[in-house]
Parts: structure tokens; C-alpha cells; sequence
């Protein structure tokens, strides 16, 4: 099977992330506006009836302003859990959403698309109820893992073994204090319920860091409060001397445009 990975972008403004397991595809989000996204699929040969499916993550503008545009223009299924299909209600939008193409399902629960299986993982931001997802096929397992302000032992084994994943590096703790945001929403990002700093990123990839684990996309970086070398520089220096470590290629999501595959 031929495994292509991609974000079409990854930040504070817009998350959409592209896996291809042959010609099978999904996404996860959609956080660009619809016709951006269909014209970047075009625009790399892809007819937008191959995707099968996209699984949403949570509510937050930045990974839901597409659906609209995207839900007309297409057939494909969307997935989500009940909290985060309440939490769209909450959007203007939502009215004109085809409620039919939803399928629900509650946090931790799985579920087969195709020859994929898609296990949700709970984790922890200010959503009703948002998810990672790990994605497998046969030998191969791939997490998407954003908006997250910590993590737990739960979230660290669910995703022991994976080859491949996208990972949350949203901002660097020095940046963030002394930058120009406001103390309640700088309380925010760096609380247990925002965003994964560099540090914590850091630490998270340490313990899972294998010999199978090859290729890490940091991503989710916000543009004011965090640059790709210090992302970059804090998962290195995390993975030091960590057995199993040293097969692992770092690299970083853009925030707009098409990211370096992993591919497999």
C-alpha cells in the first residue's frame, strides 16, 4: 500500500490535513474555506469524489470554516463526535449543514472507513468534546495530534507504536510571556485545556519515540508566538540520548500550503 500524508495547512488560522492509503483519501479538518480546498486537491491531480470521508476533530472556526462549501460541492461523508457536532450549532453556518452526511460517535470510540481504521483519543482543549485521531492500516499507524493544552498517560498509550504523526507545536513559553496578547488569552494557550507548547511537545515525543517512528510533522505553530527552528530545535533537544530516537526526521508544517509528504 502506498501511504501519502499531507497538511494543506496547519496554524492558529486553518488546519487540513490530507491522507492518501492508495487511492483511498480522507481529511481531517477543514479549516480553509471550501474552494480553496477543492482548487489545492485540483490543483495536485486529485478529483475531490476519492476522498471517502473527513473526520473532524472539534468546532473551532480554524478546523471547521469549510464544511459549507465543502458538504455542497461534495458526497463524502463527515465524521465527528456528539460534542462536536452540538458545538457547531454554535456557528451561523450550521443551519445550512446536511445533517444526514454527520456520523457521530463519542470520544475513544473507533471505527473502520475502507481497509483504515480510525481510533479517536480524547483529548484535552476548550471544546466540547475534541479528539486526535490514529489512523491504521495493515502494518502502518498515523496520529494527527492539535489543539491540546496537555496531555495524560491515557493519550501518551494510545499512541505507543505509531510510524508517522502530526504534532502540535504551538508556541514557544518565552515568546508567548513576552509577547503582545493579552494575560487572560496568554492564561489560555499555555492552560491545560489551549495549546501544546514547544517544551510539551517536546516531552510527549520523547516518550514516544521507537524505532518504527520515523517521520513528525510539528505543527499548529502560531505565527506570534513560535517559529518552526525553535519547534524544531525544542523536539531535538527533547529526543537526546531517548532510545529509538534516532531514526526520526523532523520537519514543519506550513501554515498555508501543501507540507513535505510523509510518505511510506
Amino acid at each position: 500500500m502506498s501511504i501519502r500524508i499531507r497538511t494543506l495547512a496547519s496554524g492558529s488560522e486553518a488546519n487540513v490535513l490530507l491522507a492518501e492509503f492508495d487511492d483511498f483519501r480522507l481529511l481531517i479538518d477543514a479549516g480553509l474555506p471550501g474552494r480553496t480546498v477543492l482548487q489545492m486537491l485540483a490543483d495536485e491531480g486529485i478529483d475531490p469524489g476519492s476522498v471517502q470521508g473527513l473526520l473532524l476533530t472539534h468546532e473551532h472556526i480554524d478546523h471547521c470554516k469549510g464544511l459549507p462549501q465543502l458538504l455542497k460541492s461534495t458526497a463524502f461523508p463527515v465524521f465527528a463526535t456528539r460534542g462536536t457536532f452540538e458545538g457547531l450549532s454554535r456557528h451561523a453556518f450550521f443551519a445550512r449543514l446536511p445533517k444526514e452526511r454527520f456520523h457521530l460517535f463519542r470520544a475513544g470510540e473507533s471505527f473502520d472507513l475502507g481497509d483504515v481504521r480510525v481510533r479517536s483519543l480524547p483529548v484535552s482543549h476548550d471544546t466540547r468534546e475534541p479528539v486526535a485521531y490514529r489512523l491504521e492500516a495493515g502494518e502502518f499507524s498515523f496520529a494527527s495530534v492539535t489543539d491540546l493544552g496537555c496531555f495524560d498517560k491515557a493519550l501518551a498509550e494510545g499512541l505507543q507504536g505509531v510510524n508517522a504523526m502530526l504534532l502540535e507545536a504551538n508556541h514557544n513559553r518565552r515568546m508567548l510571556e513576552a509577547g503582545p496578547y493579552p494575560y487572560p488569552l496568554k492564561k489560555r494557550i499555555d492552560g491545560p485545556e489551549g495549546h501544546l507548547s514547544n517544551e510539551d511537545a517536546g516531552r510527549l515525543l520523547a516518550q514516544l519515540a521507537h524505532p518504527g517512528l520515523t517521520q513528525v510533522l510539528l505543527g499548529h505553530m502560531s505565527k506570534i508566538n513560535n517559529v518552526p527552528g525553535l519547534a524544531i530545535s525544542a523536539a531535538e533537544e527533547a529526543l537526546n540520548g531517548v532510545p529509538g530516537a534516532e531514526g526520526i526526521r523532523l520537519a514543519a508544517a506550513p501554515p498555508l500550503g501543501f507540507s513535505e509528504p510523509l510518505a511510506f
